[in-house]
């Protein structure tokens, strides 16, 4: 009995040492692969090759297959995030996991190295380089080293924890993404979309037929509740209309006219289109924005300031005209000038103010202005020269607008200087901020209450008036207010937000930037397709 229990002992031990060696022999084959692939390639990156000689090309993915199913899984699921998974060859990867050639096996261990490395930037820098789309997109992105995502290649690695701790922790980005799912089961069920006639202006009181599609798309977007066919344009409709606008960053008059109209047929195609390009600016912002920092959103016109997470002041703005847009960059606010001088650019000085000149001799001292000679403190009285002889290029002079009732930028503005000449200023021009789309200044951001901005940032309350502040306002001498801690201004564009509530709101396109991200984000799958 006990020699038979010695020799099935030592037919498992010799049949174990026999597949260890026949697992060793696998092993080396692969290894001997991974090696010769990395060491003859000129097109794999370079972090890739040094991760691989550090561990001695031991393969990750082939000795991890439940890490390798939940990694291809994600890929596979990366449009939910809104991220083309045309970027991650998963034909090809499927491709090489079914062959059991070790040239092939390697081949798909670096691969899927690869793809780890560019779906961990993907995710949480953003897929688009935003340099490289417009002059006005002046955000310059972190990127980390490619180590800081490859030391994460070890056995203990979580995949879907991993990712989910890569992806940008502002809650609208989980929200965007469950918005992102709604509108493409809304797409794939064709879900019939009730578009609004907008031949005629509605208001309460009327009786139209157009009434009835315009309670029909209010109750499918969850607004209005009554579904019935009365084409009278009661007072719960009212109520409703006027909700939506507020959603839509609208004047909430009732009154549905062409801008109502547009916001209420906005297609689902083009809510999707808004929704993948907001997901992608959200993964550029994917940083810690500092205890306090200022934050405008252009397509919101709105600008806050935020402390230890509590909005201290928000307000309305006016922003950069379709043909002087203020741009999207990062910078830190510095200072503050009360009653400040206008140095008049010169694009407006030749461009608008010359041929008011021109017409109107008069002008430069009806609006408290001076002329100088460029480059000089010599002023010069406009009267006594034939201001009909300068042109846009031969113009001499500079223009300088007095601290006053008169001057652009109203009593104060706020100085982070920048490339882009741009900053935030006061406005005698109170009226534009009614207006339901704030695109009238050169580029400069508009503040519909800028005292109260200033009392925030040198007091830390909206509501407690800052002494000195008002001294120098009242003075009528330019003062500068140099900050403590300078405070981190992003001029952002996000046209899909998210109210206190959790309300989707959208938000017009006035530079055309969406179609530019859309386009660069899912250019190869556009260009597949043409």
């Amino acid at each position: 009995m006990k020699k038979n229990i010695f020799k099935l002992s030592l037919i498992y031990i010799i049949t174990f040492l026999l597949c260890s060696k026949i697992y060793s022999n696998e092993q080396k084959n692969l290894i001997s692969e991974i090696r010769n692939l990395l060491e003859f390639s000129n097109t794999i990156d370079a972090s890739i090759k040094s991760y691989y000689s550090k561990n001695l090309y031991q393969p990750f993915w082939q000795n991890n297959k439940i890490k390798t199913n939940e990694f291809i899984k994600v890929l596979k699921n990366a449009h939910q995030e809104g991220i083309p998974i045309a970027r991650y060859d998963l034909k090809k990867i499927e491709k090489l996991a079914s062959s059991s050639e070790f040239n092939d096996l390697a081949k798909l261990e670096v691969i899927l190295t690869e793809k780890f490395l560019l779906y961990s930037q993907d995710l949480s820098i953003g897929i688009v380089d935003p340099l490289s789309l417009s002059s006005f997109i002046d955000i310059k992105r972190e990127i980390p080293p490619s180590e800081n995502f490859l030391n994460n290649l070890n056995n203990y690695l979580n995949i879907n924890n991993y990712f989910e701790n890569l992806r940008p922790n502002n809650p609208d980005y989980l929200k965007l993404m469950k918005e992102l799912a709604n509108l493409k089961e809304i797409k794939s069920k064709k879900i019939n979309i009730t578009s609004v006639p907008n031949d005629i202006t509605l208001e309460v009181g009327m009786s139209h037929p157009n009434v009835i599609p315009l309670r029909q798309r209010l109750f499918e977007l969850n607004i209005h509740q009554d579904t019935s066919n009365s084409e009278t344009f009661d007072k719960e409709l009212l109520k409703s209309v006027m909700l939506f606008q507020e959603y839509s960053g609208l004047d909430s008059d009732g009154v549905v006219g062409k801008k109502t109209y547009q916001a209420l047929n906005l297609s689902i195609d083009t809510k999707l289109m808004q929704v993948l390009v907001n997901l992608e600016r959200l993964r550029w912002l994917n940083f810690d924005f500092g205890k306090d920092y200022i934050l405008i959103n252009q397509a919101n016109y709105e600008a806050k300031y935020v402390s230890n997470n509590n909005i201290l002041w928000q307000s309305k703005v006016v922003i950069g005209l379709p043909d002087y847009q203020t741009a999207e960059f990062f910078d830190q606010m510095t200072h503050v000038i009360v009653n400040p001088t206008w140095h008049v650019p010169k694009s407006i000085a030749v461009d608008e103010y010359l041929p008011k000149i021109q017409q109107d001799p008069e002008f430069l001292i009806n609006n408290d202005m001076l002329l100088f000679v460029r480059g000089t403190n010599k002023t010069i009285d406009p009267n006594l020269i034939d201001m009909s002889v300068f042109t846009v290029d031969n113009f001499p002079f500079e223009i300088k607008q007095n601290p006053g009732d008169l001057n652009a930028l109203g009593q104060v503005k706020f100085m982070f200087p920048n490339k882009h000449s741009i900053y935030m200023h006061d406005t005698p021009m109170k009226k534009l901020f009614s207006k339901d789309l704030r695109a009238f200044s050169h580029g400069c951001v508009r503040l519909a209450r800028p005292f109260e901005f200033a009392n925030a940032l040198l007091s830390g309350d909206e509501n407690v008036d800052y002494s000195r502040f008002y001294s120098a306002l009242n003075s009528s001498e330019e003062t500068r207010f140099n900050l403590e801690n300078y405070i981190p201004v992003y001029m952002s564009y996000r046209t899909v937000i998210f109210d206190d509530f959790g309300t989707i709101n959208y938000r017009p396109d006035i530079y055309g930037r969406d179609a530019l991200i859309y386009l660069s984000l899912f250019s190869y799958e556009i260009n597949k397709n043409a």
